[in-house]
């Protein structure tokens, strides 16, 4: 049983009241909240909320996961890659904890505001209220927010839906040669993609110790300041696709690549150049909903070569690729 002293009660609580001043924009002591502003957030515009209805508890929590939103963009401008991630896992977690609960208890008075609709009779408006409410409520990693998700004007995401196999293949082939003009170094370095064929919760794995990563904003901000663009590349080797394959059976793109560079950590380690693979999986709409990257090389080589680049002339490398040929 875990046992805390006093003092770590204290200075817990202490803690708690700072993030909720500083960090969400509301004083325990005065319990006031700042108007809610629907249209500031595209997420907060697509939910059915009567907000002249709602109790001040259900303002308030409506405007604690307006501030994770705005805190969430704010956490992308943390330089170290490190940092940036543990902050963005930090804000999806209080988001949802802060859903469980209220799904587990939105017949309490106050919260149940929060799923009112104006016509309660019609059970189809209630359903498509509570499921925008849902997405309000879900962790802002998974949202179709950031610099490069594309939007339409109400603010819900655009998605290109049940395109031909061929054709999400040519644009996954964009996305790796720097678009149609092929002017970029690729979304491995740049972050940058075409987002109308990904899924805003798609679901990223693979053998970096940063993943598994849910939701394409959380991925693409990760993505984005990790290498240096100006001393990094990212190579596409060869493309295939593959009908009927992938976790659902709906279609699986393969992509092999090299990739090399230098990471933006504080002592800005220089990666030597290794390959892998990246498996896109197809749902039922033709959206990819994972992605699954395999590397050529073994997580401990590319780990202690980042945190001491001089092993990277080590000669049990070498040894490992032997018994790796063997095996």
């Amino acid at each position: 049983m875990c046992r805390w002293s006093p003092l770590t009660l204290l200075l817990a609580c202490a803690s708690w009241r700072h993030c909720l001043r500083a960090a969400y924009g509301f004083s325990l002591e005065r319990r006031t909240f700042a108007p809610i502003s629907v249209a500031s957030s595209p997420s907060m515009a697509t939910a059915a909320i009567n907000l002249d209805a709602t109790s001040s508890s259900a303002a308030a929590i409506l405007y604690f996961y307006s501030n994770l939103d705005t805190l969430y963009d704010r956490s992308s401008a943390i330089k170290c890659p490190f940092f940036r991630r543990r902050a963005a896992d930090l804000i999806d977690n209080a988001a949802m904890v802060l859903q469980f609960l209220l799904i587990r208890h939105k017949s309490l008075p106050g919260i149940s505001d929060l799923f009112l609709t104006d016509s309660p009779a019609d059970e189809m408006s209630s359903l498509a209220s509570t499921n925008s409410i849902m997405d309000v409520f879900s962790a802002p990693g998974c949202k179709p927010l950031g610099r490069h998700i594309k939007r339409n004007t109400d603010g819900t995401a655009q998605k290109t839906l049940h395109l031909p196999i061929e054709d999400i293949s040519q644009r996954v082939h964009d996305n790796w040669t720097g678009g149609v003009a092929g002017k970029d170094k690729g979304y491995y370095i740049t972050g940058k993609l075409d987002s109308t064929i990904y899924r805003d919760d798609c679901f990223f794995t693979g053998p970096d110790p940063d993943m598994p990563v849910r939701g394409l904003r959380k991925y693409l901000s990760a993505a984005a300041h990790l290498f240096d663009p100006r001393e990094s590349n990212a190579e596409m080797l060869s493309i295939k696709n593959y009908d009927n394959a992938g976790e659902k059976g709906y279609g699986m793109i393969e992509v092999k690549w090299r990739l090399g560079g230098v990471i933006q950590l504080p002592w800005h380690p220089k990666i030597e150049p290794w390959t892998g693979t990246t498996f896109y999986h197809l749902d039922e709409k033709g959206l990819i909903f994972l992605h699954q990257e395999e590397w050529d090389i073994s997580v401990w080589r590319a780990f202690i070569c980042t945190l001491y680049p001089q092993a990277r002339g080590w000669m049990i490398w070498d040894l490992e690729e032997q018994i790796s040929i063997h095996v």
